[in-house]
C-alpha cells in the first residue's frame, strides 16, 4: 500500500521481507496447532470416558449425578420465581427432616 492508502503496484521485495508463501505457512501452522490441540483434548475426554465406564459403581454414581442435578435445578427454579419460599430455609428443612429420618 502506498502512503495515500492506495494500493502499490510494486510486489513484495527482499528488502521489505515479506513474502506470500511465509503467510500462507503461518497460517498451516496456526491451523495444525489448533487441531493438534482439539485432537488431545478429545483424546483426554475419551480417555477420562473409559476410566469412568471401567468404574464399578457406575450406576451409583450416575443416580447421586441425577439427584444432583433435579436439586439444582429446583434451587435455580426458586431462585428465578419470586413467590416461592427461600430456597436455603427450603434446604435447612430438607435437612431437618433427613436428620430426623436417619435418628427414628
Amino acid at each position: 500500500m502506498s502512503e495515500q492508502g492506495q494500493p502499490s503496484d510494486t510486489a513484495p521485495t527482499a528488502t521489505t521481507g515479506w513474502h506470500p508463501a511465509a503467510g500462507l505457512e503461518q497460517v498451516l501452522l496456526l491451523a495444525a496447532g489448533a487441531a493438534d490441540l482439539v485432537l488431545d483434548q478429545v483424546r483426554q475426554a475419551a480417555d477420562r470416558g473409559q476410566g469412568l465406564l471401567r468404574r464399578s459403581d457406575l450406576r451409583d454414581l450416575l443416580a447421586d449425578g441425577v439427584n444432583e442435578l433435579r436439586a439444582r435445578g429446583e434451587l435455580a427454579s426458586r431462585r428465578v420465581t419470586p413467590e416461592t419460599e427461600n430456597y436455603l430455609e427450603l434446604m435447612a428443612r430438607r435437612a431437618v427432616r433427613r436428620a430426623g429420618a436417619s435418628h427414628g
